[in-house]
């Protein structure tokens, strides 16, 4: 076999790899695309990522036909365009985690984490690049699927870097991020998670307070 039959095996192969990695991935049937003022709005099955909003890229917004002509529309896109700013502005949103939050994000399990645990790691869409948030260089926040392996069911657990074992959310965490009269954050597995609601829903929480007074 000469080299020109070589490399067009070889390029054919490429292709065929790319793209079943690509549908594996990628499961999501589009049914229609809007054009905004700041990012694009695929509507999509119902079966995509269980029919919960999302973003793909660094300018779409996901969700399903119910979801967009729901009264809560505005405040579900407000919340994923807060996520379309995280992934175009990277770096100034990990350094404001750091630098305001006290937040390290990292895409590899902490030493000492149980494989049987970052093995169950529940993926978010919105949190794919760092998906493991470390507070104050001690308490690691993650989602991990449960029995029921669905995105909805999937808790948020802290690992304790320190002690070696699975704790409830810090008190300390809780004086930060919580407040008593908006209760805490629903989504605490990441930084992006929490900062989105923050900024739809409101908050005033001391990391809340920090947050408004940087993005503006």
């Amino acid at each position: 076999m000469n080299s020109t039959l070589l490399i067009f095996f070889a390029v054919i192969g490429v292709f065929f790899v790319i793209r079943y990695l690509v549908a594996k991935e990628d499961k999501c049937k589009i049914h229609e695309r809007i054009i905004t003022h700041d990012g694009v709005i695929e509507i999509v099955d119902d079966d995509c990522q269980e029919g919960l909003p999302h973003t793909t890229g660094l300018n779409t917004i996901r969700m399903t036909k119910h979801a967009y002509h729901s009264e809560t529309n505005d405040m579900t896109l407000k919340h994923e365009r807060v996520h379309l700013d995280q992934k175009r502005h990277r770096a100034k949103w990990y350094d404001f985690y750091q630098r305001e939050w006290e937040y390290e994000l990292t895409s590899t399990p902490p030493t000492g984490l149980p494989s049987a645990f970052s093995s169950r790691l529940r993926p978010n869409p919105d949190t794919t690049d760092a998906p493991y948030a470390i507070w104050r260089q001690r308490w690691v926040f993650f989602p991990v699927y449960n029995a029921s392996r669905t995105l909805k069911s999937a808790p948020t657990i802290v690992w304790d870097i320190q002690t070696s074992e699975f704790v409830d959310p810090p008190s300390a965490w809780k004086a930060v991020f919580c407040s008593p009269e908006d209760g805490c954050p629903h989504q605490i597995e990441h930084p992006h998670e929490i900062a989105a609601e923050y900024i739809t829903n409101g908050s005033t929480s001391h990391a809340a307070v920090k947050l408004f007074k940087w993005f503006e």
